[in-house]
């Protein structure tokens, strides 16, 4: 007997797809619930999206919700009548602007608040208090195998969503790090081991591992690290982003502090070495990247042609997402001609 064929896909969204994603939802008003392992930036793509939509964002953490949170305190009317005051971090009914509420954490906190919360995610209000016009509402939260504090979300509640599951990709990554501020060392790194960008085992005994959200501690580290013993920072690394990680990453961090100065190579970049090593052409392009100004960078794109291809695409691109007025450059113009060809 013929077998029913099986469909396979993959529906995760990288951040940047989610952004877009969310957005449109958001506009729309439709409760979205975005999923994802822990340290994937879940929170942090919702904050953006409200920014970008000149929308007030609240922070609503689900979790430490009681069911009578959300209705409000009982009092009594002038006419001796109950009613219920709504909680301060639910916009005044009616408010004009536009808001975006999060339920952070929605999975984790306990069935009687997520029974709490069907009417809010479908009618749009709870008992006497509605939400104004301009409010969307969105949840987020990990996944069950994620061994986090996860209560299966009841049907009548997850059917109220549009769900949306989120996956680590470097590429998207270290561009948005690339525009904000993420050290040179770490993007750098990454961009060469992007396997370790995010290694979330849920059944490891280890209390710390590499992510998304520890990279960025990292980096804030690596930024402030003036002065810090050799083992004092190895041992920061470890508590951060895990052992294995953090001993490549000490590695790495060796080889760069260990490369000759990169103003050799600004000041001859059609001779200056390429190093053979791996680690140490992508630390020696770290460094280029922290120099990179108008005065220097039509050196540096020469120097970036000499190199393989991703390698060089990967230095001019990380560049001029820091400092976008750097594609005014006559190399960056003539660069990217070249590529177009």
């Amino acid at each position: 007997m013929t077998q029913p064929a099986t469909i396979s896909a993959d529906y995760t969204l990288r951040p940047s797809e989610v952004a877009a994603t969310l957005a449109l939802l958001v506009e729309a008003r439709q409760p979205a619930m975005l999923w994802g392992g822990p340290g994937t930036a879940k929170s942090m793509i919702a904050q953006q999206v409200a920014d970008a939509g000149n929308r007030q964002y609240v922070d609503v953490r689900a979790l430490l919700l009681d069911p009578v949170d959300l209705r409000g305190i009982p009092w009594r009317d002038s006419d001796g009548r109950t009613r219920w005051a709504p909680p301060v971090f639910l916009p005044p009914t009616d408010d004009a602007g536009l808001w975006l509420i999060n339920l952070e954490e929605l999975p984790s906190c306990v069935p009687m608040v997520q029974a709490a919360l069907y009417q809010l995610a479908l009618e749009r209000k709870v008992g006497e208090y509605a939400l104004p016009e301009g409010a969307s509402l969105i949840a987020c939260g990990n996944r069950e195998g994620d061994r986090g504090v996860v209560h299966r979300m009841p049907t009548p509640l997850a059917s109220r969503f549009v769900h949306l599951e989120i996956r680590v990709d470097a590429e998207d990554w270290l561009a948005w790090g690339a525009a904000n501020g993420i050290a040179a060392e770490v993007l750098f790194f990454i961009q060469l081991e992007p396997a370790l960008l995010h290694q979330f085992d849920p059944q490891s005994k280890e209390k710390a591992f590499p992510c998304p959200r520890t990279w960025h501690f990292t980096s804030n580290i690596v930024h402030r690290r003036n002065g810090l013993d050799a083992g004092v920072e190895r041992a920061l690394f470890r508590g951060t982003i895990g052992e294995a990680a953090a001993v490549e990453f000490a590695a790495f961090l060796k080889v760069w502090r260990e490369l000759p100065h990169p103003r050799a190579v600004i000041g001859d970049p059609e001779n200056a070495d390429i190093p053979e090593n791996a680690s140490a052409l992508m630390a020696l392009c770290g460094s280029l990247y922290r120099m990179a100004s108008d005065v220097n960078f039509d050196a540096i794109v020469t120097y970036s042609a000499r190199l393989r291809r991703e390698v060089g695409e990967f230095l001019v691109g990380s560049c001029v997402r820091r400092e976008p007025g750097l594609q005014r450059s006559p190399g960056f113009i003539r660069w990217a001609a070249a590529k177009t060809q």
